[in-house]
């Protein structure tokens, strides 16, 4: 009972305080305002001129709690439709914090989240993956204590289960990772326990259970991105340190030939951004650390970048979502960042997608086969705690 009243005074007052800032918000509509801020209310089309509708598109609404609180989690989606979340940070109690070994899943026809298998290690900033067999691969993260494993293992969904594989190669913190269309998983860069961004990569191959090295990219990476194509290369993207330097390169890498090429530079450094694969195969990269609000769309075809004008506000650490209809959702980030926004590939321009109930960073976004998106923990700087509340976002 006393979790359960805590839990309501919390939300009560955040409540609150949502009602309040809205309140001031309305009464802040003027020019002086919008230039008080320094944020845009819509993204520029390909001239640079402000374009897009500035009135919201969908809405944000509660669903299902968690059992538990996380950030730093892994989620997939099951062949079923439903959502898988794993790991994370909890708040803790003492000096170091939880790092939970809970799964569950999400069933969006009830709005309810069940417990699934306890993990082997409690790993936070996991690689996940869902195999061609619907089974999930996790591997990698950290523990309560920062440090790295080299440990993976796979749930199995006959049986609710997680059981170790072999370790990976290299311990890597804050890799980025894919399917290929061969269903292998590729697991690139990351962290060494030494701190040093590391240059290779390695494969997971689900019908031998082993990992293999790859080809070394041009430089180490960390906090970038790696996204598959339609082709089946892999597009990483920028990388770097939290407080800088960012890396403005991008390389391919090719699993036919086990090679890396350089694909031209982008237009500014990025770390802690997001990739996002277009329903034409191009790829948008959004954001990142530094307070970065630009975007810009690489083409496989030109093997070349161009501008994708800009966010309402800069955005880390945040959260991007393929729509069912081409758009791109852009959610959350760090700096008490509730709003959202909406990329059309078709007419290259942003608009308002509305405001999240709470403001969310290091949480996970993903789409429901009905075209909702679900926006699942996180950290909340307004509500001053890790979040185990998820919302729903429909467009």
């Amino acid at each position: 009972m006393l979790i359960k009243t805590s839990r309501f005074l919390r939300w009560s007052s955040f409540l609150a305080l949502v009602a309040l800032l809205a309140l001031a918000a309305a009464c802040s509509s003027s020019p002086a305002a919008s230039e008080t801020t320094g944020e845009a209310t819509g993204g520029p089309d390909s001239s640079g001129e402000t374009a897009g509708s500035t009135d919201p598109v969908g809405e944000f609404v509660l669903t299902g709690e968690m059992g538990n609180d996380r950030l730093y989690h892994a989620a997939v989606k099951l062949p079923d439709g439903r959502i898988m979340v794993v790991g994370g940070r909890g708040k803790g109690v003492s000096e170091w914090p939880i790092i939970h070994q809970t799964s569950e899943i999400y069933d969006p026809a009830t709005s309810e989240w069940t417990n699934t298998g306890v993990t082997n290690e409690d790993r936070q900033s996991p690689s996940i993956a869902l195999l061609p067999d619907g089974k999930v691969l996790l591997a990698g993260g950290n523990d309560n204590r920062l440090e790295l494993h080299k440990t993976a293992e796979i749930w199995d969904p006959a049986t609710g289960e997680w059981s170790m594989i072999e370790k990976m190669l290299k311990l890597r913190e804050q890799p980025a990772s894919g399917v290929l269309p061969n269903g292998r998983v590729i697991i690139v860069g990351g962290k060494s326990k030494t701190f040093q961004q590391q240059a290779h990569a390695e494969i997971y191959d689900p019908v031998s259970g082993e990992w293999t090295l790859t080809a070394e990219m041009s430089i180490g990476r960390a906090l970038h991105t790696a996204t598959v194509l339609t082709d089946g290369r892999v597009l990483v993207t920028g990388g770097g340190k939290v407080d800088g330097p960012f890396y403005e390169t991008a390389e391919l890498y090719d699993p036919a030939s086990d090679s890396w090429s350089l694909t031209g530079e982008m237009s500014t450094g990025r770390a802690l951004h997001t990739a996002s694969l277009l329903a034409d195969g191009r790829v948008l990269v959004a954001g990142g650390a530094g307070k970065r609000d630009s975007a810009e769309v690489y083409d496989p075809a030109t093997n070349a970048w161009s501008d994708a004008g800009v966010m309402s506000i800069s955005r880390a650490e945040h959260a991007a979502t393929l729509l069912s209809d081409g758009r791109v959702l852009m959610a959350g980030g760090v700096g008490r960042r509730q709003s959202a926004d909406l990329y059309d590939p078709v007419t290259n321009t942003w608009q308002s997608a509305g405001d999240m109930i709470f403001d969310r960073y290091r949480f996970t976004a993903s789409l429901l086969d009905d075209g909702r998106v679900l926006m699942v923990g996180g950290q909340s700087a307004i509500a001053e705690t890790v979040l185990a509340e998820t919302e729903l976002y429909t467009p």
